[in-house]
């Protein structure tokens, strides 16, 4: 037996492996808010604190998503709601956080800062001084670049007193304005948000810094802030501490939309380096499944079976192209995301550099993160 031999039939074999990781994944990110949605009950919601951490390094545009983030859990339907505001470096950011102070003044918007730096991860300095600030034992750490609806909070304290533990909720991107954006948008909907949302259906559910619902006992009691300030993935090591005490973790059946407005396309590949890195040393047979059942693998398995099969390799290649792309579409499609022309020109792009960057983020020991280099992996991690 030849390697000539076995070549279209283990084609033919991944190829249909490839198709039902991605119909099945499509599938369980369609039935994901089913599952969790919790009907409102006479139950009293707890108060909680809001944490919205955010960065010394300003400009415009971080500007203007952090004044949305706040406009919109201004608007939230909810009783009793403490909203802090953390930032990050107090020496760096005494202009953005005097700036911050007089700008909410007249708004129930506290704005405190991280006295120093005591983690390699920024986010989590400012996470620390928001939770000392914090009123209330129900935090929500809350990413100040993540629009919620007037029910967001609701849902998720609804999620924390049926299963308690940790609730998440999976993050969208919105308002693309330029191709790069796009671009991003077909990372963050099209694959990270699909496999999120998928996993929480089968049983796999992991946080997402964009929104985190916890205990004050419960975090203290999976080993604090200080456990994951050394990480550049602060969600999934929350996640596997809080697993690792038995405590149960659930996405909340809303996601938070995230603007995108303009992006750069260096910054799209950084950002998403980074979450595949996370990815690798958290869920490496998601990473390894996402590789081996990629549209460019399906695609050349495509090739070798329909030419061994058929005698039609490029039409094979071509039909696997079409069929993947427009399953990403229909999925948006259902999801009511937002989709263009641009979304197939999009998919198309990201899928010729998947398995460049995936290789990248397979070697990666450190990424950049809000100018800091931030290991992937630390002693003890």
């Amino acid at each position: 037996m030849t390697v000539e031999s076995i070549a279209p039939a283990a084609s033919a074999i991944l190829w249909g492996a490839s198709l039902i990781w991605l119909l099945g994944t499509v599938i369980c990110a369609l039935l994901q808010p089913g599952k969790r949605r919790i009907a409102p009950s006479g139950d009293a919601l707890a108060p909680v604190s809001v944490v919205v951490p955010t960065s010394a390094v300003d400009t415009p545009e971080t500007a203007q998503d952090r004044a949305d983030t706040l406009q919109s859990f201004l608007g939230v339907d909810y009783p009793d709601v403490d909203l802090v505001v953390s930032v990050d470096r107090a020496e760096e950011g005494k202009a953005l956080t005097a700036d911050l102070m007089w700008t909410y003044a007249a708004e129930p918007v506290r704005i405190v800062a991280a006295r120093h730096q005591a983690h390699p991860n920024a986010k989590v300095d400012a996470m620390e001084a928001g939770m000392e600030a914090a009123r209330h034992d129900l935090v929500l750490f809350a990413d100040d670049d993540a629009l919620v609806d007037r029910e967001h909070i609701a849902n998720m304290v609804r999620r924390y007193q049926a299963d308690g533990g940790l609730v998440s909720a999976a993050a969208v991107g919105i308002l693309p304005q330029n191709l790069a954006a796009w671009f991003e948008l077909a990372f963050m909907n099209g694959q990270f948000a699909r496999l999120h949302l998928a996993g929480d259906v089968l049983g796999f559910s992991g946080a997402l810094g964009k929104a985190v619902l916890v205990t004050r006992q419960d975090l203290a009691r999976s080993g604090g802030l200080p456990g994951i300030g050394g990480d550049c993935c602060e969600d999934a090591a929350l996640t596997r501490n809080f697993k690792a005490q038995g405590l149960r973790v659930a996405l909340s059946e809303s996601p938070v939309r995230q603007p995108l407005r303009r992006q750069r396309f260096l910054d799209v590949l950084r950002r998403h380096r980074r979450w595949l890195s996370c990815r690798r040393k958290y869920l490496p047979v998601v990473f390894v499944c996402e590789a081996l059942f990629s549209a460019p693998v399906a695609i050349a398995a495509a090739y070798v079976a329909a030419g061994a099969f058929l005698g039609q390799a490029t039409a094979g290649a071509v039909a696997t192209a079409l069929l993947w792309c427009a399953t990403d579409s229909l999925f948006f499609l259902l999801k009511g995301w937002p989709w263009s022309g641009w979304t197939p020109v999009a998919w198309l792009l990201r899928e010729t550099v998947f398995l460049p960057v995936w290789l990248s983020a397979l070697f990666a020991r450190t990424v950049t993160w809000y100018g800091r280099r931030v290991p992937v992996s630390v002693e003890g991690a």
